[in-house]
C-alpha cells in the first residue's frame, strides 16, 4: 500500500488513544503472588523443571561441541599427516635427483642416465613398497631414462605417470596425480608423484627449465600410507549411513578420490556450500549441507581441511543425526530420568499453572512480535489476576503508541536517505556531463573504490564512506573552465595548473556540510602520489589520508580504461599492469594490493567503450600515464 504524500501525513490527526479503565473500575481478580505461592507450595514444579531444563541444555551444547571438535581435530590431523608425508616423498625423490646430477660422470645428463652405476644407484635408495614407493624412475627432458626394480605398475598407474611427468617438465614444480583404483592393491590409495630437478633452484623453490643443464624427472607411484585406514575395509561406491566418509578433492572442488561415499553423495558433496567456500578460499572449515538418501533429506555434518603439500582438500563427513546420536542419548536420559518426578509434581500443580502461564504466554509472544516489528500485535486483556489485565491494557497502549511512532521514523529516514543519496549522484552525474568523454566516471570510481575498501577489510560503514567520498572526488570540476575539461588535446602548463585546482575547490564546496567532512580529505587529495611529487600539497606515503589512496587506484584505473581524444582506451590487462608499476611512486602498495585481490577474484572490469566523438586533433596518447590519470580523473 502506498503511504499518504508528506503533506497529508503531517496534517493528519493521530487517532485518540483507547480509553483504559481504571484499575478500581476492574473486577476482582486474585493476587499473582497468591496463585504462585500455593503452585509452590505444593508441587515445586517449578525449581525441578528449570533446574532439569538448564542441565539437558547445557550438556547438550557441550557435547555438540565435543563431536564438533573431534570431527575438525582428527581431519585437521589427517590433513598434515597425509601433506607431511607427501612433503616427506617429494624431498625425498628431488634428493635423489641431485644425486645424479652431483655425482662423478658424464656431465650431459642423458649420457650419463646411460652409465652402469645409475641403475645400482636407484635400486640402493631403499625405496619400495615398506616406504610406499610403488614403482620409480628417472627420465629426462626427451622422456628417456630408466626405472628402479622397485614394483610392478598397472596401466592406470602408469597413465598417471606419464601426465605427472609431462605437467612438471611443463611447469617446474611437483605434480600430484591420483592413480585410479582399478588395478592397484586393495585398500590403498596411490598417486604418481614427478619431481624436476635441476643443477640450479630458483630463489622461491621452482626448478627452472632449461637452467645449469639439462633437467631430469623423478617420479614414482607412491602410496598415501595416511589414508590406507580409510580406504581399507569397503569399496569407493559403499558407505554405512552413519559412517564416517572421506574424500580428496582438488583446489577447483574436483573429487579426486573417496571412500564411504557413495555416488549420489558424491554429486551433492559437489554442489554443496562448504566445498565452494573451499574453492572460493582454501582454509578449513565446518559446514552442513542436505542431502537425500533413500528418499528422506538428512543434514550431513563435512569438514574440510587443507593438503598445504598439494593445494588439495581433506573432506571428512558424517550424517548429522549420527554424529550427534550420542548427545541425543544424553538428552534422553537426562529427561527420562526427571519424567516421575515431573509427573506427580504436576498433577497437583496443573490447575494452577495452566491458569498463570496462559496470559503470560500470550504477554511474551505479542512481546516478540513488537520487539521484532508487528506493532499491530495486542495481548487479550483476560487472566487470572490485576496485575496481568493492567499489564496487557498497558502494553497494548504502549505497542500503539511505539507502532506509530516507528512508522513515522522510518518513512522519514528512509526518504531523507533516499534524497541524499539521489542528490548526491545527480551531482555527481552532472559534473561528469560536462565532458562527454566522463560520463559515468564517478559512479565507476565509486564502485571500484568500494570493492578496494572491502578488500582491505574496512568496516561496512568506512566502506559507505569511501563510496560517497570516491562518487565526490571530481566535485571540484564544476569550478574549471569547460574549455579546459572538454579540450580534445594534450592540457598546456597553465591549463593543467587550472585542473589541478580542482581538488581545492572540491574540498572547499563540502566544507560547509557537516554530514561530509569525512570525504574531504579524498576529495582534496586523491591526486596526491606516495613519492610526494602529487599535488595540492605534495604529501606522501602515510601522511596521505587512506580514503584518498583507495580513490587514487580507483580514479586512475577508470582514467586509463576509458577511451578518449587523446588516449586510447587500455585492455584490462594493460590497465592492471599499469597500476602494479606505479606502486611506490604513485600508490601505496597495500591498497594495490587490495585492488589486486579483487582483480583476481574477478570483481575488476573495465568500462564499456562508447564511439569516439569527431575531434579537430588527431588522437595521441598523453606523454605519461600520471598525465592521462590527471586528466581523466
Amino acid at each position: 500500500m502506498t503511504p499518504p504524500p508528506a503533506a497529508d501525513r503531517e496534517a493528519a490527526p493521530h487517532p485518540p488513544a483507547p480509553a483504559v479503565p481504571r484499575p478500581d473500575e476492574r473486577p476482582w481478580r486474585p493476587k499473582l503472588r497468591h496463585l504462585l505461592f500455593a503452585a509452590l507450595l505444593v508441587s515445586g514444579i517449578i525449581p525441578l523443571a528449570v533446574a532439569s531444563f538448564l542441565l539437558v541444555r547445557q550438556n547438550k551444547d557441550v557435547l555438540e561441541a565435543q563431536e564438533r571438535l573431534v570431527l575438525v581435530t582428527e581431519a585437521g590431523a589427517l590433513a598434515q599427516q597425509v601433506s607431511g608425508e607427501l612433503a616427506s616423498m617429494r624431498k625425498l625423490l628431488a634428493q635423489l635427483g641431485q644425486g645424479l646430477l652431483a655425482g662423478v660422470g658424464e656431465s650431459d645428463v642423458r649420457a650419463r642416465l646411460r652409465e652402469p652405476w645409475v641403475g645400482g644407484y636407484l635400486n640402493s635408495a631403499d625405496l619400495g613398497p615398506p616406504q610406499g614407493v610403488l614403482h620409480l624412475r628417472v627420465l629426462d627432458d626427451r622422456g628417456e631414462g630408466l626405472s628402479a626394480n622397485v614394483g610392478w605398475v598397472s596401466e592406470p598407474g602408469r597413465v598417471a605417470l606419464v601426465e605427472a611427468y609431462r605437467q612438471a617438465l611443463a611447469s617446474g614444480r611437483p605434480v600430484y596425480q591420483i592413480v585410479p583404483p582399478a588395478g592397484e592393491p586393495a585398500g590403498a590409495v596411490t598417486l604418481a608423484l614427478a619431481v624436476p630437478v635441476a643443477r640450479r633452484i630458483g630463489a622461491a623453490g621452482e626448478v627452472p627449465l632449461r637452467t645449469g643443464g639439462t633437467e631430469l624427472v623423478v617420479e614414482a607411484l607412491v602410496e598415501i600410507k595416511a589414508l590406507g585406514p580409510l580406504a581399507a575395509g569397503r569399496g569407493a561406491d559403499e558407505g554405512d549411513d552413519g559412517a564416517v566418509g572421506a574424500a580428496l578433492v582438488d583446489a577447483a572442488g574436483r573429487v579426486l578420490w573417496r571412500s564411504g561415499i557413495p555416488p549420489s553423495l558424491e554429486a551433492a558433496l559437489v554442489a554443496s556450500p562448504p566445498l565452494h567456500d573451499f574453492v572460493t578460499r582454501p582454509l578449513a572449515g565446518l559446514g552442513q549441507y542436505p542431502v537425500e538418501i533413500g528418499g528422506e533429506v538428512r543434514e550431513m555434518l563435512v569438514q574440510i581441511s587443507p593438503i598445504e603439500e598439494t593445494g588439495w582438500g581433506l573432506v571428512a563427513q558424517k550424517p548429522l543425526s549420527s554424529a550427534f546420536q550420542a548427545v541425543d542419548q544424553v538428552v534422553s536420559n537426562a529427561l527420562w530420568s526427571t519424567l516421575v518426578l515431573v509427573l506427580l509434581a504436576s498433577f497437583f500443580a496443573a490447575l494452577a499453572a495452566r491458569r498463570v502461564s496462559e496470559p503470560v504466554q500470550r504477554l511474551a509472544a505479542s512481546s516478540h512480535e513488537i520487539a521484532a516489528g508487528n506493532f499491530g500485535r495486542r495481548v487479550e486483556v483476560s487472566g487470572p489476576t490485576a496485575e496481568l489485565a493492567a499489564l496487557a491494557d498497558d502494553f497494548n497502549l504502549m505497542g500503539e503508541h511505539v507502532g506509530r511512532y516507528v512508522e513515522e521514523l522510518q518513512r522519514a529516514a528512509a526518504a531523507n536517505r533516499e534524497l541524499f543519496i539521489g542528490s548526491l549522484r545527480s551531482f555527481a552525474a552532472a559534473i561528469d556531463a560536462k565532458d562527454p568523454y566522463t560520463r559515468g566516471h564517478s559512479e565507476r570510481v565509486a564502485a571500484l573504490a568500494r570493492t578496494i575498501a572491502r578488500h582491505l577489510n574496512l568496516p561496512d560503514d568506512q566502506q559507505h564512506r569511501v563510496w560517497i567520498a570516491a562518487l565526490l572526488h571530481d566535485v571540484g570540476k564544476i569550478g574549471v573552465d569547460d574549455r579546459i575539461l572538454k579540450k580534445g588535446g594534450v592540457l598546456s602548463a597553465e591549463e593543467f595548473e587550472q585542473m589541478k585546482a580542482h581538488t581545492l575547490i572540491g574540498a572547499e564546496i563540502l566544507s560547509p556540510i557537516e554530514q561530509l567532512r569525512a570525504m574531504i580529505p579524498a576529495v582534496r587529495w586523491h591526486h596526491e602520489n606516495w613519492n610526494g611529487r602529487g599535488y595540492p600539497d605534495g604529501l606522501k606515503a602515510e601522511q596521505i589520508p587512506l580514503y584518498a589512496r583507495i580513490v587514487a587506484v580507483a580514479d586512475t584505473f577508470d582514467a586509463v580504461t576509458t577511451d578518449r581524444p587523446y588516449q586510447r582506451a587500455f585492455d584490462l590487462d594493460e590497465a592492471v599492469g599499469t597500476i602494479r608499476r606505479l606502486v611506490g611512486s604513485r600508490f601505496d602498495a597495500k591498497v594495490v594490493t587490495a585492488f589486486l585481490r579483487a582483480y583476481e577474484r574477478g570483481e575488476v572490469r573495465v568500462a564499456p567503450l562508447r564511439p569516439r566523438a569527431v575531434s579537430a586533433e588527431p588522437a595521441r596518447r598523453p606523454p605519461s600515464t600520471e598525465r592521462a590519470e590527471a586528466r581523466g580523473g
